[in-house]
């Protein structure tokens, strides 16, 4: 008897910040408060939180990804599940976990929505704008003769017009496509820092945003947000639960086991500053609400930081 293929499941609800790392700033009862600008804070769950309609999926000349990329992404996830854990306990990575983590870290920064809205569409644009250049073809021709390659001068303009066209036809596809590619470069630099994981002190919580990996680098005493990852001067914050960050700092920098709760203010200012759209804590309370009201978005990726024309691994802001 004759058996039918077997239809495959789509997931269409795509969470951009994962829901393992949205729980841990939940309350006591699961629940979520999530703030934006200008509107009082409202309860929800990490199930509903930072997840949109086929956010990693494109079409293009007939061909559908069909989950390629949120597979990718879910694959990552689950490998670095184990680090998270070991991490929030404050043990020992070996060197597989330390990878994966660094490759969590980088993938939850480039699959944000504020990177591909405030990064990936000026690369779009400043590329559509480089092409324009009647020397862009020679100059490109020139650079590939200086490496050894003999390209002719049509068949490189038939490849930027197809890249343009791919462009064009979907929005995403070029920040869903280079997802892999900005992961292992931003992996990169995350593991060549040292590590650490700070404690908040008693009466005090981290917050936790929509686009939750930030920078900042070390200036004396001053940091300065939203610098490339692959300074050696960089350090890399990411809150994992409402109780800790994860911090990949320079070598020569030292952290607190527990932090000063001024400290814990700084950090979640600069965790509202990154935010996108929205913030997430553990408790509704009046001084998230002023931060959110005062702060969020205030790191703008290619106007003060991630600046245009550099990459996301060095770039500084």
């Amino acid at each position: 008897m004759a058996t039918g293929t077997k239809k495959q499941t789509l997931t269409r609800r795509q969470h951009i910040v994962p829901r393992l790392l949205l729980a841990n700033f939940a309350d006591s009862e699961g629940r979520l408060w999530v703030y934006s600008k200008d509107k009082p804070a409202r309860p929800s769950i990490p199930e509903n939180e930072c997840v949109e309609r086929d956010f990693y999926e494109y079409e293009l000349n007939g061909r559908k990804t069909s989950n390629k990329y949120e597979n990718w992404l879910a694959r990552i996830e689950g490998n670095a599940t184990a680090a998270l854990q070991l991490l929030t306990d404050r043990r020992r990575l070996t060197e597989q976990e330390a990878v994966t983590w660094a490759a969590f870290v980088a993938a939850l920064f480039v699959r944000s929505r504020k990177v591909r809205l405030q990064i990936s569409e000026n690369m779009v644009r400043d590329f559509k704008k480089k092409t324009e250049d009647p020397r862009f073809i020679s100059e490109m021709q020139h650079e590939l003769f200086q490496r050894g390659e003999l390209v002719y001068a049509d068949d490189l303009r038939k490849e930027v017009a197809k890249l343009r066209a791919a462009m064009d036809a979907s929005p995403s596809f070029y920040h869903v496509s280079g997802l892999p590619r900005h992961t292992a470069s931003l992996a990169d630099s995350v593991m060549r820092k040292k590590w650490h994981t700070v404690e908040c002190p008693p009466g005090k919580s981290f917050l936790i945003s929509d686009c939750p990996v930030m920078t900042a680098e070390l200036k004396g005493n001053q940091l300065s947000p939203g610098a490339g990852f692959g300074h050696d001067n960089v350090a890399v914050i990411v809150p994992i639960t409402s109780q800790k960050i994860f911090v990949a700092s320079p070598h020569d920098r030292g952290w607190r086991i527990v932090a000063t709760p001024m400290a814990v203010d700084s950090v979640n200012r600069l965790v509202v500053r990154f935010g996108h759209r929205y913030v997430y804590a553990n408790a509704n309370t009046p001084e998230t609400q002023l931060l959110a009201d005062t702060e969020i978005n205030q790191i703008v990726f290619g106007k003060n930081a991630f600046l245009r024309g550099s990459s996301l691994a060095g770039g500084t802001g």
